[in-house]
């Protein structure tokens, strides 16, 4: 339970005991004051017993006459009568109150509960305390060097899920689905979410680009008519859009206009800092569009010098998992988990030969280039995911010198996780 729910229902529960500690009081009060008048009411008729004895006995002696006993008599029994209803009516009046009372805050407290859950913001509240905690999560495991286990994230994907059946219109929502289907490397699920935000924010030229991304990783890394389309439409919404500027170059150089593609990079480089994430790559890539013009012998060399050929194959006693996805990446040797670089394939028949470049970096050149041992892993994913899950299937070669390679590398996947 949320911290704010906590809160809330102890203050209610405050709010009731302040209400009906009082009341139980009175009501024990009451108790006693119907003991008092059981003793009144049989003091009464006691002394109306003895008044009449008296007056029966004056009638015999004839100090009064008949007329006056009866009316004596008469006034003895009103009185009598108006002692026992005046004590009644006040304990039947007071037990009834407390009682209403007692219910309706008792009532007012259950639908006050019913009425935050059903209408307010406790969903968004859990939600908000999910997602903080999967933060905190994956930014201990990066501290330790450590790969952020997928799990935590895959529980926030569910979650939201949840919450978008109940809020569809909550473009917020289907972005964070967008977002977290892209870290955990289920591009279905990023595509899903974009999409949703997308349609309920078309105006958005960030989500066309968002949109686009997504599907060109789940494509396969290619492009399509729905890619280009999303791509110009953020682009003529925002110029600068430097996502949108990436698709653009891969597109211009697909089709050998390796000036457009150029410029799209170099526009993106230059709205890009120096250190973020893509920075290097777009470079990358401005360094083989320019060796593809001949204009810059420099970056050729630079491009040519990183280039991991590897031929993955399986293991006789291991069967391919129905729609698994393929990754093949390259990182450091004991060192951070992280990929230099990595390719995602997908509906993958073996053996297969694939080249890993630049072109696929997640870093910087300079650690591409630092020219430390690398580990070839080859991971067959059955949730899609980039990060690894138990029941998975992975091979690994390493460590690897690049600087004496003369080959290709051969990985056989041959373990289950």
């Amino acid at each position: 339970m949320s911290v704010l729910v906590a809160g809330a229902c102890i203050l209610l529960l405050g709010a009731a005991v302040t209400v009906l500690w009082p009341m139980w009081r009175y009501r024990a009060t009451d108790q006693a004051v119907v003991v008092d008048d059981s003793a009144r009411e049989a003091e009464n008729v006691a002394l109306y017993l003895e008044h009449m004895r008296e007056l029966d006995a004056d009638l015999a002696s004839d100090r009064i006459e008949e007329a006056q006993h009866g009316k004596l008599v008469a006034e003895l029994k009103r009185n009598l009568l108006a002692d026992q209803k005046g004590g009644g009516a006040k304990v039947v009046s007071g037990a009834s109150s407390s009682l209403i009372l007692a219910a309706g805050v008792i009532l007012l407290c259950v639908f006050s509960i019913w009425l935050y859950l059903a209408q307010g913001f406790s969903g968004d509240v859990l939600f908000t305390e999910l997602q903080a905690k999967v933060s905190d999560h994956n930014m201990a495991a990066l501290r330790q060097g450590k790969q952020p286990d997928i799990t935590p994230t895959l529980e926030l994907i569910d979650t939201l899920r949840e919450r978008i059946k109940t809020k569809p219109d909550n473009p917020q929502y289907w972005y964070l689905l967008g977002r977290y289907g892209n870290q955990v490397g289920q591009y279905d699920t990023a595509v899903e979410g974009f999409r949703g935000a997308y349609e309920l924010a078309l105006n958005d030229p960030g989500l066309a680009s968002q949109l686009a991304q997504a599907l060109f990783f789940a494509n396969g890394n290619r492009m399509n008519s729905e890619i280009s389309f999303l791509v110009d439409r953020a682009l003529t919404s925002d110029p600068d859009d430097t996502t949108a500027r990436g698709l653009a170059g891969i597109e211009a150089f697909a089709a050998q206009d390796f000036r457009a593609a150029i410029e799209h990079w170099q526009r993106a480089v230059d709205l890009t800092p120096v250190g973020a994430s893509g920075r290097e790559a777009l470079l990358a890539g401005i360094a083989r569009a320019k060796q593809e013009l001949g204009g810059d012998s420099a970056a050729a060399a630079t491009v040519k010098s990183w280039r991991v050929p590897v031929a993955v194959s399986m293991a006789d006693d291991l069967v391919v998992p129905p729609n698994a996805t393929l990754f093949v990446f390259v990182r450091e040797y004991q060192g951070s988990p992280m990929p230099l670089a990595a390719k995602r394939l997908q509906d993958v028949k073996f053996p297969l030969s694939i080249i890993i470049d630049e072109t696929m970096a997640m870093t910087t050149t300079d650690r591409l280039a630092s020219g430390g041992a690398v580990e070839v892993v080859a991971r067959l994913s059955k949730s899609g995911g980039a990060m690894a899950q138990p029941g998975d299937l992975e091979g690994r070669v390493g460590p690897v010198d690049l600087s004496e390679l003369t080959g290709q590398i051969d990985v056989r996947i041959d373990h289950s996780l």
